[in-house]
This record gives C-alpha cells, sequence and structure tokens, in this order.
C-alpha cells in the first residue's frame, strides 16, 4: 500500500482527536480515565507547541495517520507518534515507515527512540525492528535502537 506524507496543519485537529481516541482512549481510560474535554485540550496544547514536528500520512488523498517526530538536545531521534486509522494497521504502513526512519538514522549514525504504553501491542513491532527497552516509567517502555 502506497502511502505519503503532508505537513500537518491545526485544520487536521478532528481527524487528530478521532486518531487519538480510536488507539489511545484504552491505554489512558485505565490509567487516568479518558475525558474528551481534557484530551482535547492536551491535543490543541501539542499541536500549539509541536506542529512543526508532525505530518499526515495519506493514502489515496486520505488522511489515514501521523508521524511525529524531532531531534532531541542529546542528537537522538525522538519519534513522538507513529499512529494510523485501524483500518490501515498490520498492512505493513507503519513498519516501512519505521524502517525507512531507521535506514536514515543508522546512516547518519542517530540513535532513534520512542516511548510506548506497557501494554500496547506495538511494543513487539518495536521489538522486532530491533529497539530495546532503556528505562521505563509507570506506564511506559522507553525504547532506543542504535543498531549502527
Amino acid at each position: 500500500m502506497k502511502y505519503a506524507f503532508r505537513d500537518c496543519l491545526m485544520s487536521d485537529f478532528d481527524f487528530l482527536f478521532e486518531l487519538k481516541k480510536q488507539n489511545f482512549q484504552c491505554y489512558v481510560d485505565k490509567i487516568w480515565g479518558w475525558k474528551d474535554e481534557e484530551q482535547k485540550e492536551r491535543l490543541k496544547q501539542d499541536l500549539t507547541e509541536h506542529l512543526n514536528h508532525k505530518h499526515i500520512i495519506i493514502c489515496n488523498n486520505i488522511p489515514i495517520g501521523v508521524y511525529a517526530l524531532h531531534i532531541t538536545e542529546n542528537g537522538d531521534c525522538f519519534i513522538n507518534e507513529i499512529s494510523l486509522l485501524k483500518d490501515y494497521q498490520k498492512k505493513g504502513i507503519g513498519t516501512r515507515i519505521l524502517q525507512e526512519q531507521l535506514n536514515e538514522n543508522h546512516n547518519k549514525k542517530i540513535r532513534t527512540i520512542l516511548q510506548v504504553f506497557k501494554d500496547n501491542p506495538a511494543r513487539k513491532l518495536y521489538e522486532k525492528l530491533g529497539f530495546t527497552i532503556y528505562n521505563e516509567t509507570e506506564t511506559h517502555y522507553q525504547m532506543e535502537n542504535k543498531l549502527f
């Protein structure tokens, strides 16, 4: 399945909120309790502060997900978010996006880091791609890939 990226815009808010709700409500609800209004405020703040890090993943001119990353003060590539609509999950898109990023980072000798909810099955994909846990919080595993 072919995909492309476009810059994220503030007008993508409704799409991003529904995507976040679809993919992360179950984790947030278990830990803190999901409240739509609170999550909308968090998303507004996130977009205000980090809009330039976010890219909308599109397929056939339809938004299907979001991919966000930035380079940290330490020079690491931090993948803030990779999230696809359920209908586009398990089709290899997320794997290809991550593999391409890892290849680029490996060529530049940059460590790639991310964090994942402890009970999120995406952790298995990250491990398959060479990520290992280097730290954990109460709710997340912090993972790194430094195979260069």
